[in-house]
């Protein structure tokens, strides 16, 4: 019983050993590590800036690391686009294919447009600088723009409008949130709150159910 208990303690010792003679080695490094640096030095910094030298110092790892997830910068970049489709693409023709009303369709765009989880506008806005020297970059994102677009048009044709009416107002609609993104206003929650009921007049040309309003408000 003594003999045990003296083995259990000194398994227990063991087992809270530190070394503070040599520095423990650090985890490797996966994919995902390099492409969420990347992408957080394209938003803040802008494509020039993702470099694989200055990634490899800002994650303290060599730049021999890099090349076992990776080909190339070319390869990086490439990943960053996907990464930037996986985010945004779809988003706003998913979220208006759910809703069953006019008004519900319209709220879906304004929630989604202030939740980075679901829609991510820096990134979007990352993307577009990088498209002003890139064509295939440009290419990618005149598509993406055009499917947006046609995806509101379609919701507001669904709920009524004539398709020159419908595409018109999906333009307006759409463009005003990209101005949004573009001119970094900041405006508080509140104040959009308030302004509700005109940005719905406005986009739509019809007034809001003030209960739907209400409700929209509290959540």
């Amino acid at each position: 019983m003594l003999l045990t208990s003296i083995q259990a303690c000194m398994e227990s010792v063991m087992a809270r050993a530190i070394v503070r003679t040599v520095e423990a080695p650090k985890p490797a490094l996966g994919k995902h590590d390099w492409l969420s640096a990347a992408l957080r030095m394209l938003v803040r910094d802008g494509v020039d800036a993702v470099q694989i030298t200055r990634l490899a110092r800002v994650l303290e790892v060599t730049r021999g690391s890099f090349y076992w997830h990776f080909k190339d910068r070319a390869d990086l970049l490439d990943s960053i686009l996907e990464e930037w489709r996986a985010a945004n693409s779809g988003v706003i023709a998913g979220t208006l294919a759910n809703t069953g009303s006019l008004t519900e369709g319209v709220l879906a765009l304004f929630k989604i447009w202030v939740d980075d989880e679901t829609f991510s506008p820096l990134l979007d806005q990352a993307i577009r600088d990088w498209a002003r020297r890139a064509e295939h970059v440009k290419s990618a994102v005149r598509r993406e723009e055009r499917d947006r677009v046609l995806a509101i048009a379609r919701f507001f044709e669904k709920h009524g409008y004539g398709a020159g009416e419908a595409f018109v107002r999906a333009r307006v609609i759409y463009f005003t949130q990209v101005g949004y993104y573009a001119l970094n206003i900041k405006e508080s929650m509140t104040t959009r709150m308030e302004l509700l009921e005109d940005y719905y007049r406005t986009f739509t040309g019809r007034e809001i159910d003030p209960a739907l309003a209400a409700a929209f408000r509290r959540d």
